[in-house]
């Protein structure tokens, strides 16, 4: 996974979802289960959301999607916010999907020499494959800075 030197930040986060099917709740996409997932139950446009109690240093966002389980259940477009909170929150990084995912899709959200700072993490998902209705996101990562960028933050 092209993520694997990043510190995965995830669980330091309040999780939360514009709408769950029961039984798929967004503490599925924290289980590192690539078995499991969220799955929304409503009105597209759908999303998720992470609150952290102290502002974080974030380098990315990375999704586990699978296009050959889920077909028209996996998300083609990808819209990224970050603030303090859901009312002042900013659009960061917006990404089409054009192939058939199978893993891991990683989004940068800052460059290598300044890491975003945020309180607030929204993924808004709009836009599906086949036109499909709810979505399924099997696993989810916020992912800080490298651990090298750690060292030179603090100095």
């Amino acid at each position: 996974m092209a993520c694997s030197n990043l510190p995965d930040i995830s669980s330091r986060g309040h999780w939360s979802a514009s709408s769950s099917k029961h039984g798929y709740p967004p503490t599925k996409l924290i289980d590192s289960n690539p078995e499991t997932f969220w799955q929304s139950d409503g009105q597209q446009p759908h999303h998720l959301s992470v609150q952290f109690n102290t502002r974080q240093s974030i380098h990315a966002i990375a999704l586990y999607l699978d296009y050959e389980k889920d077909e028209s259940y996996t998300p083609c477009k990808l819209l990224v916010f970050t603030g303090t909170n859901s009312r002042d929150m900013q659009l960061i990084r917006e990404s089409d999907i054009t192939s058939e995912p199978q893993g891991w899709i990683q989004l940068s959200l800052s460059d290598d020499l300044t890491a975003l700072q945020a309180h607030f993490v929204r993924i808004e998902l709009p836009l599906n494959f086949e036109n499909g209705r709810d979505v399924r996101v099997r696993l989810a990562k916020i992912l800080g800075p490298p651990p090298t960028h750690l060292a030179l933050h603090i100095r």
